[in-house]
Formats: C-alpha cells, structure tokens, sequence
C-alpha cells in the first residue's frame, strides 16, 4: 500500500510560500538566476520574473500539452485536498487562514503558471533529476520542493544521492531542499547520512529551522553549499 498521498502530484505553490518554506528574503532570491526543481504548476518563476529577477523551472511534466498539465495539476489539488480533509490534525493553519484562503492561493498560483507557460522553452525546461541539462555553477541558488525526501514510495537511497549530487553540480552558491519530512508526516531517515556523503565530497550542509509550517512538523530547510564556493 501506497503511503502518504502515493502519487507525485503536480503542486501549484505561489512565490510568498517559496519565500517562506525555504527561508528566503526577496533580495536572496532577486540576487539569481534562480534554479526551481522541479517546477511543478506553480507561480514561482513567472511571480519572481514580474519582480525582475531570473529563474528557471524544471520538470519532466512541461513536455505534456499545457492545457493537459493544468488539468492534471488542478486534479491533483483535488486529491491533495482530500488527503488534507482525511488528515486534518496534521496541517498547521499559520501560514494559510484556513481552506479557503489556501485553495484561493493554490488556485491563483495554478492561474498565473497557466497564463506563463505554453509548451518548453528557456523558462519552462522538460527534464528530470539526475540529469539536468545546465552547465556546472549555471544558477547562484537551487530550489528543491516536496520531491526528494517526500515520496519514500518513488525514490531510494540511490536516488536521493544522484540527485543531491546533480542539484550541487549546478548550483554556484547554495541549494535548498524543503522539506524534510514525507507525506506521511515522517522525517526521511536517511538525511544525515546524505549529509555526511555530501560533507565526504567537499560540500558544507546547515539544518536551519523555517518560520512557515503547513505541514505538522515540517520547520527545517536542508541547506547545502556546494565545494567550489564555500
């Protein structure tokens, strides 16, 4: 049986919740290029472009039809949503006033990717950990949401060390992973040994607590920084 939501689910998150989950100040983020992956339907690039900064999103899902996507990604919001009714001690309501500010702010983020992406291109890059299709050090920071750590039915330990691997690979300065639980509330037991894999390689790692909760329990962004630049 499949645990926590089962599925990789498209998200659609809005750019204030990156800034939050992983963090961030504006002027971290405005200091770019920004490497988000995977992307997903969220607003994050279109939002953090509109303030004038760069970024690029990545995910194997932007080779399927844009129309087809936002569907899939507003079925996926449903689902996540039921998994939420299903699970209601397990959500925090700090960051979100309730249900219905999170589905008007989910569904406002799937909005603006939907208006933003049409099909592949500079901005929007069909590809998958770990094989990105950028040279070394091409983005200042690297953003990673609910994918790694996240899904323990999709990825093992092998993949979770090819794909800490490639996202230092691209990164000049740091790399961001939120969050560190599952979707079965559950914090991923191998973290500190990817942590001293990574150390053993050169790169630095920071645990750092977060402000934003949704979530229960999930407070902490891993932060690496790769060897060239520490």
């Amino acid at each position: 049986m499949a645990r926590g939501l089962g599925d990789i689910i498209v998200s659609s998150r809005p750019y204030d919740e990156y800034r939050a989950m992983f963090g961030l100040t504006d002027a971290e983020i405005l200091a770019g290029p920004v490497l988000d992956c995977p992307g997903g339907a969220g607003s994050f690039g279109a939002e953090l472009r509109d303030r004038g900064g760069r970024a690029v999103s990545v995910d194997p899902v932007y080779a399927t039809p844009p129309d087809e996507l936002v569907e899939g990604a507003k079925a996926g919001f449903a689902h996540g949503l039921r998994y939420l009714d299903e699970n209601r001690d397990s959500y925090v309501w700090t960051f979100f006033d309730g249900v219905d500010d999170l589905v008007a702010r989910r569904g406002a983020a799937l909005d603006r990717f939907a208006q933003d992406f049409d099909g592949p291109d500079d901005r929007y890059v069909e590809a998958a950990l770990p094989d990105l299709p950028f040279a070394d050090d091409a983005f200042r920071l690297v953003l990673s949401g609910y994918l790694l750590f996240a899904y323990p039915d999709h990825l093992d330990d092998a993949d979770h060390e090819a794909g800490l691997r490639e996202l230092l690979r691209v990164a000049g300065e740091e790399v961001r992973l939120y969050p560190l639980i599952d979707t079965e509330y559950v914090r991923h037991p191998g973290i500190d040994g990817l942590r001293r894999m990574v150390e053993a390689e050169g790169a630095a790692t920071e645990v750092r607590r977060v402000d934003y909760e949704f979530q229960r329990g999930a407070t902490e962004v891993l932060i690496l920084r790769p060897p060239r630049r520490r």
